[in-house]
């Protein structure tokens, strides 16, 4: 297999007429008018299309200015947003408007999430529309089909459990448009089965890493069985995914070693610290990676930045009196972002350039107490390893702040940092955005503009390009206890869980018993959490669940059902039961509050996308302004063809 995507002919003679993969995808495009203007007619045309559509991908999970994965984090159970010193992204209840800003990492990217599904599925749309019209053998036009199909059933499935009831565009638009409607969610996914099951029987099994393949389609396709409530359909297209196509889990170390910080902190290596290098994530070596996203240093004009060690790491470095952490007499900050030059470490050659071993720590997220501490209930899981070096906690750090040296705090230089002075003091003000653990193995990615050793003599450190897993076969074992669960196979459902635990290396393992009822759903949830932390589209996920439960009991009538006052999806539950932020009463510094609605379980529409739809409704979810408005939403596959949409 190639490891290279982005050397394909179709990047440089077709990405030039299209549009931009830069910061403009977070500006918001009114919904009517979001054609690709440009004239598919050709196969290098439409195979530029799918490029493009690969490549938004990886704007999709890394945005171009801050991590764009972060909102689906923040709208969970696992994160809260760890911006303490604005408002906007703690009181969701009130603040996440119509007219809010939904496009700004500093607050959530919700409408940026909407922008690039919109655009994702209208460069599948052209290749869809325009596939008959090329003088192909129908082999090969069948495989373009089937991409495309994947292409727009993957931003639609996100649309939807972001969403709700949004519309859904089958074909080119090449005209301004102004008259769309609203889908039902559950037509969205009677229609993506639909595609999902051609492509599952015309793509091919593999094909050059970044690319979508059998396995990327088996696995989107079983999500959306079970969304549909066919789950023994689910069984067996998981089964097949598993079984059928050549991928294993990863049991033992392999492909390259990177122990970055040897002296300071070094790494014992394991099969999960190797598993999540961006070197060997698009290796023949690597047979649990199913796809994908290709983004790497040497790919000049199609990179991105990962920024995890900026995003999503303690602001440990800050020297005001608010964020710096004090040593323990209280007196002095000890710890900062100086960049180890050599001739600062000719000067002071002890010193550890915190800066490059765990990132810059601006902070946007930070995790719950139940993603940092109560959910690992193994003390031999190595997700949560500090022995091995694949968690970082807060005491891993050290005081290096040499301005301590020739000072009464010389003594604590280079000693591991304290949380509390001896009388008990906290020597950290902001402990929200300041002091947490977190998964390393998941988040270090080296930033190499930023290596010292090749110049740089700044302060950020913010993590840089790396590969990234669209799918890995872990996530297929979970989805097939799910699929269990719901079948009320609770032994088999228990045994998918505990294969993902015993390769972690846990001693502690579910039973059939423990599988049953709302608790056996919180376990297998609890389980994604853990192995897909930082990975996964946590609020995604946690949708399509409520989604498939309250149909199950019989109470969903529309995306209503599972947002207003009355209303216990099992969004909600998770919510409650495990974030220790949302309406407990937790201020930040700046004082305010963190709360979140029933209703926030789907996003609103932005009006700057509902407001040129000048002859057709776009619904507004429940709980937002203009709700009031809503009209009834397509119905049926007959009446969405009806359309014209």
């Amino acid at each position: 297999m190639k490891n290279n995507l982005f050397k394909s002919v179709s990047l440089t003679l077709v990405l030039s007429t299209l549009a931009s993969c830069s910061e403009s995808w977070l500006e918001p495009e009114p919904l009517s008018f979001y054609e690709p203007n440009i004239t598919f007619s050709t196969v290098e045309g439409l195979e530029g299309a799918l490029t493009r559509c690969r490549s938004d991908m990886l704007y999709y999970f890394l945005g171009s200015n801050g991590t764009a994965v972060s909102t689906e984090l923040i709208f969970s159970d696992v994160a809260v947003s760890a911006i303490t010193d604005l408002s906007g992204s703690q009181n969701f209840a009130s603040d996440i408007t119509p007219t809010s800003s939904n496009s700004y990492i500093g607050t959530n990217l919700s409408n940026a999430f909407w922008t690039s599904g919109v655009s994702g599925s209208s460069f599948a749309n052209a290749v869809i529309s325009r596939l008959p019209e090329l003088d192909l053998d129908e082999t090969t036009k069948n495989q373009m089909l089937s991409r495309a199909y994947f292409h727009r059933a993957w931003r639609y499935y996100h649309l939807t459990f972001q969403f709700g009831d949004v519309p859904l565009v089958t074909k080119e638009i090449t005209t301004p448009k102004l008259d769309f409607r609203s889908v039902k969610m559950e037509v969205i996914i009677e229609k993506m089965i639909k595609d999902l099951e051609f492509a599952v029987e015309n793509i091919p099994e593999r094909d050059d890493w970044g690319k979508e393949n059998k396995g990327t389609c088996l696995m989107l396709l079983t999500k959306y069985y079970l969304a549909a409530g066919e789950f023994e359909k689910a069984l067996t297209a998981v089964n097949t995914l598993i079984n059928n196509c050549g991928y294993e889990l990863m049991e033992e170390p392999f492909g390259t070693f990177e122990n970055p910080f040897p002296d300071v902190r070094p790494m014992t290596r394991n099969v999960l610290w190797d598993l999540h290098r961006p070197v060997n994530k698009s290796i023949s070596a690597n047979k649990e990676s199913i796809m994908t996203i290709i983004s790497r240093y040497e790919n000049q004009d199609s990179r991105v930045n990962t920024m995890f060690l900026y995003n999503f790491t303690p602001f440990w470095s800050m020297t005001d009196v608010n964020r710096g952490i004090l040593t323990p007499s209280k007196q002095n900050i000890g710890i900062g972002r100086q960049a180890g030059t050599s001739e600062f470490m000719a000067q002071y050659p002890d010193y550890i350039d915190q800066r490059a071993v765990c990132g810059r720590g601006e902070c946007f997220i930070r995790p719950t107490y139940f993603a940092e501490k109560s959910m690992w209930t193994d003390e031999n899981d190595l997700r949560h390893d500090r022995k091995t070096g694949n968690w970082m906690a807060m005491e891993d750090l050290k005081y290096n702040n040499v301005n301590l040296l020739g000072t009464d705090d010389e003594k604590y230089y280079l000693k591991p940092l304290q949380k509390y002075a001896d009388d008990g003091t906290l020597l950290c003000k902001d402990t929200i955005r300041c002091w947490y653990g977190y998964p390393y193995y998941k988040l270090w990615v080296d930033d190499v503009e930023r290596d010292v050793a090749n110049g740089y003599r700044g302060v950020d450190y913010q993590g840089g390009p790396g590969d990234t897993y669209l799918y890995r076969l872990a996530e297929a074992y979970l989805l097939r206890a799910e699929a269990y669960y719901w079948l009320n196979d609770y032994a088999k459902a228990a045994e998918d869980v505990n294969r993902i635990r015993k390769r972690a290396h846990c001693t502690t393992f579910f039973s059939a018993a423990d599988m049953n009822g709302l608790d056996g759903l919180d376990v297998i949830m609890d389980e994604r959490a853990r192995e897909l932390m930082y990975e996964e589209f946590r609020h995604v996920e946690l949708v399509r669940v409520s989604y498939i439960k309250a149909n199950e009991e019989g109470t969903y009538q529309s995306p209503k059902s599972l947002a207003d006052e009355g209303s216990n999806s099992y969004w909600w539950h998770r919510i409650v039961k495990y974030n220790n932020y949302y309406n407990k009463g937790v201020t930040t510094l700046h004082g305010d509050e963190y709360k979140i609605g029933k209703h926030n379980i789907f996003w609103p529409i932005t009006q700057s996308n509902i407001d040129p739809n000048l002859y057709g409704r776009i619904n507004q979810n429940y709980g937002y302004a203009g709700y009031e408005k809503n009209e009834p939403p397509i119905s049926s596959l007959e009446e969405l063809e009806a359309s014209g949409q």
